[in-house]
């Protein structure tokens, strides 16, 4: 009974300031978000001609510069599918045409670099947009003459014209080896606001939910959750401590510590309510429109929850020392800042380790999807071999990876925290093969009991201190 009567009167607290009506509008309004987006299957035709349409109007918009390149416009014809009853696993072949106003013009056209009117650039741009795909094939275009390549004329031989002497050059294609393996992994049209269509967004139902679960609601979402909860719990504490209410508590047949251990519960408390109807919500919403209820996305309500539960520690031990609810922000946001950077040091440091040591065995860690920095290298970097005593991204002297590291063992492991996170939420929404690309074909450094093991181990040390100063100290 005593634990429920200081949940209702920290939610007392919560309501008295508007801030939890305020963040329950809020969540309300990000779950009909989701819900008005929609996703609807397109063909390899709508997938090309979709960003080849983009690249006409850019062009077009300078009228001076389009007329230079041969004013060209790109087109894809006579699309074919090997399974037409199931289009996401078929192979495809097609034509890809290139259209210029006069034979001059697509020579023109054929001068500029970077234009897909040759068969090496026409391979580099399918390549982007039908990246599922094995092989991608591309037939020389045929002369528009339907002579033969030899003509023999007056004992002289005449050369057939090549193919852009002609105001059109068509490239047959043939696009092989179908990766995607699920309906909802095939490419689709996204739609917003329940019927506006986002020109040229083009990703897969999966993908689509994997994006709202990671970084609208785990991404954007739940910083700003937290970032609010900050605030909000802040005063919690303090105001127990204020002159009169303090008096009025401790005359009461309940321990300082009991006391003090209830307030902090009753903060995670607000953040686990908020957090629960958030992701619900959202939950939901994706499963109605897309029908996929991977039961992952969940695990964002007890992490969310335990990644607050570590702040909000060193929140209730700055305000037991201070009584201050603005130092307890204060105090809070610089931890956090600070968490984040050990934990983003450390990862880079573990990458740096291993590409060296990828590099030292020539196994084939060395084809790593991500450098040091954690990024998808190109090509030259790939190639380039690590120095070791490079200072990790350009300004990070070596000498400092140990106290890093030092750190980064005795610290709660938010950072990760939140890494793992990302990967639980993949892994309920993506294929294997969509795992891979999204780079997490790889097994975690770091085990779920290291990371709740020390996060919990620094709970206990700070609220301990917390319970000390508050037991200890006259009022």
């Amino acid at each position: 009974m005593q634990f429920l009567a200081f949940l209702k009167d920290s939610y007392r607290e919560a309501r008295s300031g508007w801030m939890l009506q305020i963040m329950l509008a809020l969540s309300l309004l990000l779950i009909v978000l989701v819900a008005s987006i929609g996703f609807r299957p397109i063909t390899v035709q709508d997938q090309l001609a979709s960003p080849l349409r983009l690249m006409t109007r850019l062009m077009a918009t300078n009228p001076e510069g389009y007329e230079r390149m041969g004013k060209p416009e790109f087109t894809i014809e006579k699309v074919v599918a090997t399974q037409p009853e199931a289009q996401w696993r078929s192979d495809y072949e097609f034509d890809f045409v290139v259209k210029c106003p006069t034979a001059a013009d697509m020579r023109k056209a054929r001068a500029m670099r970077g234009l897909p009117t040759t068969t090496r650039e026409v391979k580099q741009f399918l390549r982007g947009g039908l990246s599922d795909f094995e092989r991608i094939g591309i037939e020389e275009p045929p002369a528009p003459s339907e002579a033969a390549a030899f003509l023999a004329i007056g004992g002289g031989i005449l050369v057939a014209e090549p193919p852009w002497a002609s105001p059109e050059t068509r490239f047959h294609v043939s696009a092989q080896g179908n990766k995607v393996d699920d309906p909802l992994a095939w490419p689709h049209q996204v739609s917003v606001l329940f019927f506006y269509e986002v020109p040229f967004l083009h990703v897969s139902t999966r993908d689509g939910a994997y994006f709202i679960e990671k970084w609208l609601v785990n991404g954007a979402g739940s910083w700003v959750l937290l970032f609010v909860a900050v605030i909000i719990t802040a005063g919690f504490i303090p105001s127990m401590m204020a002159k009169g209410s303090l008096d009025l508590l401790v005359s009461k047949p309940i321990g300082r510590t009991r006391l003090l251990i209830y307030k902090y519960v009753g903060g995670l408390t607000f953040v686990l309510v908020l957090t629960a109807f958030t992701v619900m919500g959202v939950w939901l919403m994706i499963g109605m429109r897309t029908g996929l209820w991977g039961v992952n996305f969940l695990a964002i309500i007890p992490i969310l929850t335990f990644y607050f539960a570590v702040l909000y520690a060193v929140s209730t031990l700055a305000a037991a020392a201070t009584r201050n609810t603005i130092v307890a922000i204060l105090a809070t946001g610089m931890a956090w800042c600070a968490l984040w950077v050990v934990g983003k040091v450390n990862d880079g440091i573990e990458n740096r380790e291993e590409a060296i040591a990828a590099e030292k065995s020539g196994g084939p860690g060395r084809q790593r999807p991500d450098n040091e920095d954690g990024d998808r290298p190109d090509g030259d970097r790939a190639m380039r071999q690590l120095d070791p005593d490079a200072p990790l991204w350009g300004f990070l002297p070596t000498w400092s990876f140990v106290p890093f590291k030092a750190v980064h063992a005795m610290s709660p492991r938010t950072y990760q925290l939140d890494d793992r996170l990302g990967r639980v939420i993949a892994e309920g929404v993506l294929t294997p093969y969509q795992l891979k690309k999204q780079g997490y074909e790889k097994a975690p450094r770091t085990s779920w009991v290291e990371m709740i093991g020390v996060s919990l181990a620094f709970i206990a040390v700070v609220l301990a201190l917390s319970c000390w100063r508050f037991s200890s100290r006259d009022y």
